[in-house]
């Protein structure tokens, strides 16, 4: 299976050349001012509405819209979430598959586009001999993927995968590209714009090199709000080791 998710990414990504109508720097903020808009068929919360109903009318460039507009969405916090998604995984990997999915049930109620949860909610669902729930949600974390792919056939720095966080990459490559992580960077494309650049180790012994757009989230952690937790946090480690010594 994993060969043929390969076999399959490849031909897309090497045949599909341009097939993008997706511009980051361009396109983003109109879009993002679109999601905001309650009269727009592109606001956040009818798309979100769409998403969670698993609406196979949605179009990929409707996915990614959706994913534009949770990024100013109040819960959007892509590097402090990252914890949170890595315990719901580590629970599953303990084989505690109920935990996972409660945990992973009221992470997405905030967080409806964490692909990482969605496929831990599909896993947990399918230990649990839940099939058919199972495939909701790996339906939902496809969807992402698709969109991520619209976006963008992560090819070049100019042609980058929109991601919403820095993990997604990771698991864009390890599901979508059916493929392991080598070396992993970063760097930025013409405009500035920072990105993760993640080596994908292939099942032939090659290797590829695929870029992944974080800009809006390096913006968000460096907001004041966020800016000023992570200070703090800092500051309170530092007082711990001092308090130790």
């Amino acid at each position: 299976m994993k060969n043929l998710l390969t076999i399959f990414f490849l031909t897309l990504m090497f045949t599909a050349v341009g097939q993008t109508t997706f511009n980051y720097t361009n396109d983003f903020k109109s879009i993002l001012a679109r999601t905001k808009d309650s009269a727009d068929n592109l606001f956040y919360e009818k798309l979100l509405t769409r998403f969670n109903a698993n609406d196979t009318t949605l179009t990929d460039f409707e996915v990614l819209c959706l994913m534009i507009g949770f990024t100013d969405q109040p819960e959007y916090k892509p590097y402090q979430d990252i914890s949170t998604e890595r315990e719901i995984y580590n629970m599953n990997g303990e084989g505690k598959y109920r935990e996972a999915l409660e945990s992973g049930m009221e992470f997405i109620q905030a967080h409806p586009l964490s692909v990482k949860t969605l496929f831990e909610i599909a896993y947990a669902y399918h230990n649990l001999d839940n099939e058919d729930s199972a495939q909701i949600y790996v339906q939902r974390g496809r969807r992402i993927f698709d969109a991520m792919y619209f976006s963008g056939n992560a090819k070049t720095p100019e042609t980058a995968a929109f991601a919403l966080g820095p993990a997604d990459g990771q698991d864009f490559i390890y599901k979508f590209v059916g493929a392991d992580i080598g070396m992993m960077g970063s760097g930025s494309d013409d405009n500035g714009n920072f990105l993760d650049i993640l080596e994908a180790k292939l099942d032939n012994g090659k290797s590829i090199q695929l870029y992944f757009n974080v800009q809006h989230a390096t913006d968000k952690m460096f907001s004041g709000e966020d800016m000023k937790k992570i200070e703090d946090t800092m500051k309170k480690s530092e007082k711990s080791k001092e308090d130790d010594e």
